[in-house]
């Protein structure tokens, strides 16, 4: 009989391969010539000697050591690899110092996306629900089972602050099993919202349409208190300064559309219970629909109030034609 299989891991016994018991090889023989295998996948928790060695014949069922645990790998170099068959009675020497044999075993990964799923399910127990970003601090994490283990995971434990919205959990796969995989994950649980943001650059002097309107998602805390959330407060708007595309919209960098420009001619309008008088002016500056400009009459030089119309025409305001004459 061979000696067992050791209880630690293959990593821990590379200096000292297990030995053969007393004639055990010389009955069990080799089938034929004996090569070295470079490269090397298990898939089960035991490798054996035929995972490393070709033409073993029986010999190559021979259990050696536990194999590494899933989705990890180990070099055995020529010293080992020479010790390991000259105890087990293995035709085979090393040619050079760098013969070697890279053992891996296989996995079924659990990735990002299950492990974001997992921490849902587990923050919804503590009531965080509705639209949450899950931001890890260790988004490559990934855990690793053997191929014919339950692939899922869930969270044994968890840790959560509402206050800054950290959380520490404990993932563990299979769920609702006994562990073969865990590792601890942290993060933040990020509550988001939707706002209007514009589809593309939007200069001054432009109107804001419907249809340079989309939405962005983004965290509830670090939206400033004017930011526009209703894409009412945004379309038909005119941009005081030049606004980048996907950005969140401050009110203050909108204004009503302007329909007089500074130095451009204008209509003048007086309109009394009897009659409408109409003249030109021009513009001392710029205005939207409804707000009180300065206008200089270009006939008499006299500079006077108006307010915006619809039309881009300026009604002039009664107190002003009295203070203009």
């Amino acid at each position: 009989m061979r000696n067992p299989i050791p209880t630690l891991a293959l990593v821990l016994i590379l200096a000292a391969p297990a030995a053969a018991g007393q004639g055990g090889a010389g009955q069990l023989g080799a089938a034929g010539p004996v090569r070295l295998k470079t490269s090397v996948v298990v898939e089960d928790a035991v490798l054996r000697l035929g995972d490393l060695f070709d033409g073993l014949g029986a010999l190559g069922e021979t259990a050696i050591a536990r194999a590494p645990v899933p989705g990890k790998r180990v070099e055995l170099d020529a010293r080992w690899l020479a010790a390991l068959a000259d105890g087990y009675g293995v035709a085979w020497k090393p040619a050079s110092p760098l013969d070697a044999s890279v053992v891996a075993r296989a996995s079924q990964t659990i990735g990002g996306a299950e492990i974001e799923a997992a921490l849902r399910e587990a923050l919804a127990a503590r009531a965080v629900t509705g639209d949450v970003a899950i931001v890890l601090d260790n988004p490559g994490l990934r855990l690793h089972l053997p191929i014919d283990a339950e692939p899922s995971v869930g969270s044994s434990g968890l840790s959560y602050d509402p206050a800054s919205g950290r959380f520490t959990a404990r993932m563990v796969a299979p769920a609702g099993a006994a562990p073969l995989a865990a590792a601890t994950v942290t993060g933040r649980a990020v509550r988001m919202t939707e706002v209007p943001v514009l589809r593309r650059r939007s200069v001054p002097g432009e109107v804001i349409a419907q249809g340079d309107v989309d939405w962005l998602s983004v965290d509830v805390r670090r939206l400033p208190g004017n930011v526009v959330v209703d894409p009412a407060n945004l379309i038909g708007k005119s941009p005081r300064r030049a606004i980048r595309p996907g950005q969140p919209v401050r009110a203050t960098d909108l204004r009503e559309p302007l329909l007089v420009s500074k130095n451009s001619l204008v209509v003048l309008r007086l309109e009394t219970d009897r009659m409408v008088l109409t003249a030109q002016g021009r513009a001392l500056e710029d205005g939207a629909s409804g707000q009180v400009i300065r206008v200089m009459n270009t006939k008499s030089n006299a500079i006077i109030n108006g307010v915006v119309a619809e039309n881009g025409a300026v009604r002039v305001l009664r107190t002003a034609t009295a203070a203009g004459n």
